[in-house]
């Protein structure tokens, strides 16, 4: 006997009702699928860029090794293109003892040091400079612009008393902010280790700072012509001994699917053929 018309039509609505159901779950599981392919897919891309980045890092220390001048890197901050395994490396070789050393600072040097920044002459100024200097410092003394633990202390603050471990720590210190560490990054180091400064490869910034004279130095103005390009930087690696200087080894890895990778290296080399290099930091 069949069903009356009207739960025949019922019957039809919930089978149509389960077949969208079933649909639906069979979508999801598709889209869930799709997406797990994506993420490995993501991971795998993701890894292969930081292997390339590594890669770029033995490059550079292998270019700075070569016996041949010719052959071996040079340590003037610019920026060299490779390939690896499809992906686009820049890698850069940056000489600390090229840049501002911020635990070495005197006043007049820290004053230097912030004008090079931008923010001129003025409270601000001299509030920032001599902040800095207290917290480098191992008193509780502070300069008659500057700030130590009882300013800090009702802000959760524990100013180091001691040299700077990081250039981010700056942000710390009374009268910087992030926009100020981000102008002084480029020519600032807590990696300077020891010997002279080296205006070689330094920016004008840096020099400005170590040398005095400001950007309008005339070793100042002769770096930024090499730099602008209108002077023809040495094209061979450096001559110098390069044992015991602290460089920093920076590489960026791009690959075609848009996967990124950053390489930071502190190293020192050692002269020695049986352990060349010494990593200092890594990041």
């Amino acid at each position: 006997m069949n069903p009356p018309h009207r739960e025949q039509g019922y019957a039809s609505v919930a089978a149509v009702a389960a077949i969208a159901v079933f649909g639906l779950m069979a979508l999801a599981l598709v889209q869930a699928s799709q997406s797990t392919i994506g993420d490995a897919a993501a991971e795998v891309g993701q890894a292969r860029a930081a292997a390339a980045a590594d890669a770029g890092l033995a490059l550079a220390l292998d270019g700075l090794l070569a016996r041949d001048r010719a052959n071996r890197w040079s340590i003037d901050g610019r920026n060299r293109s490779l390939r690896f395994d499809g992906a686009q490396l820049t890698v850069r070789i940056e000489d600390e003892r090229g840049k501002v050393p911020l635990n070495l600072l005197d006043e007049a040097m820290a004053a230097r040091l912030i004008e090079a920044a931008g923010l001129g002459a003025g409270e601000r100024a001299d509030i920032a400079a001599q902040s800095l200097l207290d917290w480098i410092d191992n008193d509780e003394q502070p300069h008659p612009s500057g700030a130590e633990n009882a300013y800090y202390r009702p802000r959760g603050i524990h100013p180091r008393n001691a040299p700077l471990q990081t250039i981010d720590e700056l942000a710390q210190v009374r009268g910087f902010d992030p926009a100020l560490v981000d102008r002084l990054r480029s020519f600032v180091t807590v990696n300077y280790g020891s010997g002279a400064f080296d205006a070689s490869h330094a920016r004008p910034e840096a020099i400005s700072v170590m040398l005095g004279g400001g950007r309008d130095s005339p070793q100042a103005i002769a770096r930024q012509r090499e730099m602008a390009g209108q002077r023809v930087a040495i094209e061979l690696g450096d001559d110098r001994d390069l044992a015991g200087r602290p460089l920093t080894v920076v590489v960026e890895a791009v690959r075609p699917d848009g996967a990124r990778a950053l390489r930071r290296a502190i190293i020192e080399l050692t002269g020695s053929e049986l352990r060349p290099y010494i990593v200092r930091a890594f990041d």
